[in-house]
């Protein structure tokens, strides 16, 4: 079960093929998460290559088995296509505050087995377009990679349109699977919450998917368009002290937003 839609690597069948060694076999086209896409050949080769003595076989074996395992984990993040280009490297810094934006966001990720340990969270709020969501997923593509973690990028909507869907007759997910998800990753991005309506209902359940976490010392990361005092009004206080607790820290961007732009 996932909330995200883009959670899963695409895997197409080219065509059967016939290996002198194993057999028959099936090229499959992987789908990159970035970059361009792989053909994969006899899997049953590779293993062996792996396995084998050093070689520019098992070296290029090796290279090809560690690149699907990053390109599945970068897919199991949930990254949505326009997003999953997104970098500290590329982010763009012209202005002051955007240079400490990036700045926090690079120091979190360097640090982040000590935040893991901590349950540390980071806030990053501010206006439209001003590369939020950008620094947000940029973090989460860097910790997967870098640690090995757990990722998990969700809009606010969709947590609680997936919430609302759960209620229904014959559905796929219950309401307590939706929250093990959420609950169960080693970092969860939330974004843009604050967007919605601000039902009674919206307020409890991201309360409790942030409590939830909070309770199981694992780090949460939330962008937001509203500012601390309306967040805390939306989410209520304790959840937003529990975002702030063990060093968690809030970044303003308050520039304009850079919608059209490169950002």
């Amino acid at each position: 079960m996932r909330i995200s839609n883009f959670g899963a690597v695409s895997r197409t069948k080219i065509r059967a093929d016939r290996c002198s060694v194993h057999g028959e076999f099936d090229r499959t086209l992987v789908e990159a998460f970035e970059g361009d896409n792989r053909v994969i050949g006899c899997q049953r080769c590779r293993f062996d290559a792996i396995h084998g003595q050093d070689s520019a076989e098992r070296t290029e074996a090796v290279e090809s088995k560690r690149w699907e395992t990053r390109n599945a984990a970068l897919f199991a993040t949930g990254i949505a296509p326009r997003f999953r280009g997104c970098s500290l490297e590329n982010y763009r810094t012209p202005l002051d505050g955007q240079k400490l934006a990036l700045d926090t966001c690079r120091a979190y990720v360097d640090q982040f087995e000590e935040s893991f340990a901590a349950g540390r969270c980071l806030l990053l709020m501010g206006n439209f377009g001003t590369g939020k969501t950008h620094l947000g997923c940029s973090i989460l593509k860097a910790v997967v990679t870098r640690y090995g973690a757990t990722a998990l990028y969700v809009p606010a909507a969709d947590i609680i349109g997936a919430l609302k869907a759960s209620f229904g007759r014959d559905v796929a997910s219950s309401e307590r699977e939706i929250f093990a998800e959420l609950a169960g990753v080693d970092l969860l991005l939330i974004d843009e919450l604050g967007a919605q309506g601000g039902t009674e209902f919206e307020r409890q359940s991201l309360h409790q998917i942030i409590d939830t976490r909070y309770r199981n010392m694992l780090p949460t990361i939330i962008t937001s368009n509203l500012p601390s005092t309306e967040l805390a009004a939306y989410i209520g206080d304790r959840a937003l002290d529990r975002l702030r607790e063990n060093g968690g820290q809030a970044v303003a961007f308050d520039w304009d937003s850079a919608r059209g732009g490169d950002q």
